[in-house]
């Protein structure tokens, strides 16, 4: 049984935000792709796994949670996701490359090959999960939970793998993961059902999605350099609209719509540091009129905070 599905990274939904609203005359812009690209195909992996998930069915108890992000003593580790067996915690750690890898020992090492030969060394899952299973474990531990905690490598894809000798963790491709959680024969089964349900529900309350909002701040990026407007979700290449006759008009396709600074408004929250104001929002869409956009912001989907010209908005996302 799944308990918890994956949702839209927030990082992917910032950097998108970025993307567009960034020039891409800016020193950081090809950066900024290239954080987009792997944000975004880290998040395709994961969606790619999950499918595959959906197909797991087991003659034991079990329960799945895709995308966690827990807190133990300030340390925050984030699990692409876990399943539960009777006996055992099993983390699994998800990469998207597509080219051909190579695994290799004394030392461990992951070694990708790309199409035209050339070998880069890229860091090791097998590190990045032992650090997680000692956070899980200690998490687990202050809340009387004692089981084993696995680590599993999973690539998204159908990689041409070469290992030259086997690693302390299993690999396996998405692909294979029903089969592989299907044929674990659990034997000292110390979790009955409703010990993993509870175990489950518990992962899921203690939850916090990462938030790397401003997304500014996060890239130090000056909030300056951040194009202001409110753009036209028709256009391929977003217009800029203009608030004409209580709507919003594109000059590019001619699209008329009244609520398009709905996206400029949760642009803003993504990207720029402190609270909303009625000035800054005006700044930002190019609202001349102080009192239109305080109509706007009321109907916006913010919290208000103040009254008068003292008013702050801040976000719900």
């Amino acid at each position: 049984m799944i308990y918890k599905h994956r949702t839209k990274p927030r990082l992917l939904s910032g950097l998108l935000a970025l993307e567009k609203r960034l020039s891409p005359a800016h020193e950081k812009y090809e950066y900024i792709q290239s954080e987009l690209y792997k944000t975004r195909a880290g998040y395709g992996g994961e969606q790619e796994y999950d499918r595959y998930m959906n197909e797991v069915r087991t003659d034991y108890p079990h329960a799945i949670l895709h995308d966690l992000s827990l807190q133990h003593e300030g340390i925050h580790f984030q699990i692409d996701s876990l399943f539960i067996t009777p006996d055992s915690i099993i983390i699994s750690e998800i990469k998207n490359i597509a080219d051909k890898i190579f695994i290799k020992a004394k030392p461990i090492q992951f070694i990708k090959q790309l199409p035209d030969g050339t070998r880069l060394l890229f860091r090791s899952p097998i590190a990045e999960v032992e650090r997680k299973i000692q956070f899980l474990e200690k998490w687990l531990a202050c809340r009387n939970v004692h089981v084993k905690v696995k680590g599993l490598i999973v690539f998204a894809y159908n990689n041409e793998m070469f290992i030259e000798e086997k690693p302390s963790m299993e690999v396996i491709t998405a692909y294979e993961a029903p089969t592989y959680f299907r044929s674990l024969t659990p034997q000292n089964q110390s979790l009955e059902e409703r010990d993993i349900a509870r175990i489950a529900k518990a992962l899921a309350r203690g939850h916090k999605e990462y938030n790397p909002y401003p997304i500014t701040v996060r890239y130090k990026i000056a909030e300056r350099d951040i194009r202001g407007g409110v753009f036209c979700s028709r256009c391929e290449i977003p217009a800029i609209m203009r608030w004409s006759d209580l709507r919003w008009d594109c000059p590019v396709c001619g699209v008329r719509e009244i609520g398009s600074h709905q996206n400029a408004v949760i642009d803003w929250f993504m990207l720029m540091s402190g609270p909303l104001t009625n000035r800054k929002f005006c700044e930002f869409t190019g609202i001349t009129n102080r009192h239109t956009a305080k109509r706007m912001l009321a109907r916006s989907e913010i919290q208000k905070q103040g009254e008068g010209r003292g008013s702050r908005y801040t976000s719900l996302i």
